[in-house]
């Protein structure tokens, strides 16, 4: 017997939002994983850092950007430092939910670090700035201060990356992605898209009067398929 079509996805919340943050960081951390996902949603992650995720920061951790990557997170310790002073903060209390999602200790521990602002006024982490301040190596400077100046304007970068390169279907990736586990349960392209239309509520620029077909063309393009489930439910 068949499963049921559930009458409606869950209610968007930021726990969603943050389970799917604390998946990303894990797959960063191991990207064999990766490939466990469903291809499709494989699909949507990446046009997602495409359309939003700004060069500057896709690149930062590769081995020649290490430096200026860790300016990037220094700014970014310093911007906690205000934050913490209002621990009432939604995004204080966003840093913590994601914290709590992932497997270790240790990103628990520096999660809280910063919040406290305990990391920032260590003596190692203040040597640390210093060092790569004044470091002897020009190249090490200067990656080291575009990546603190990076940081300082995340919140620009984002939003000019995002102005670039979003497109009308960028909800709808994003709707793909915050959903994968409940979509991939399903059935059929026709009732991802008749669930998915339900959160869109009055936005007709996204779910106008074509809104199946133009689904079943993105599904296409992204490679979401249930024929494997359909055959099964035949036989």
């Amino acid at each position: 017997m068949s499963a049921a079509v559930p009458a409606q996805l869950p209610a968007f919340t930021p726990e969603r939002f943050a389970d799917r943050l604390a998946e990303a960081v894990e797959l960063s951390k191991q990207p064999e994983k990766f490939a466990a996902l469903p291809r499709w949603t494989q699909k949507v992650m990446l046009i997602l850092k495409d359309q939003l995720v700004p060069p500057e920061f896709a690149s930062m951790l590769s081995a020649d950007r290490a430096v200026f990557g860790e300016g990037v997170c220094v700014a970014w310790v310093a911007h906690a430092r205000d934050i913490i002073r209002r621990p009432d903060s939604n995004e204080s209390q966003f840093a913590r939910k994601v914290a709590e999602r992932l497997p270790t200790n240790e990103s628990r521990d520096v999660v809280k670090q910063v919040e406290t602002g305990e990391l920032a006024a260590s003596p190692e982490f203040q040597c640390h700035v210093i060092g790569r301040l004044f470091s002897a190596d020009a190249a090490e400077r200067r990656a080291f201060t575009e990546g603190l100046a990076a940081g300082n304007r995340v919140r620009e970068l984002f939003d000019q990356q995002a102005a670039r390169n979003t497109t009308d279907a960028t909800g709808i990736y994003l709707l793909l992605w915050l959903y994968w586990p409940e979509i991939s349960a399903l059935r059929s392209v026709g009732e991802a898209a008749q669930l998915l239309e339900r959160l869109f509520g009055s936005n007709k620029n996204i779910a106008g009067r074509h809104w199946e077909e133009r689904f079943r063309k993105l599904a296409n393009r992204i490679g979401l398929s249930f024929r494997a489930k359909q055959t099964r439910v035949r036989s």
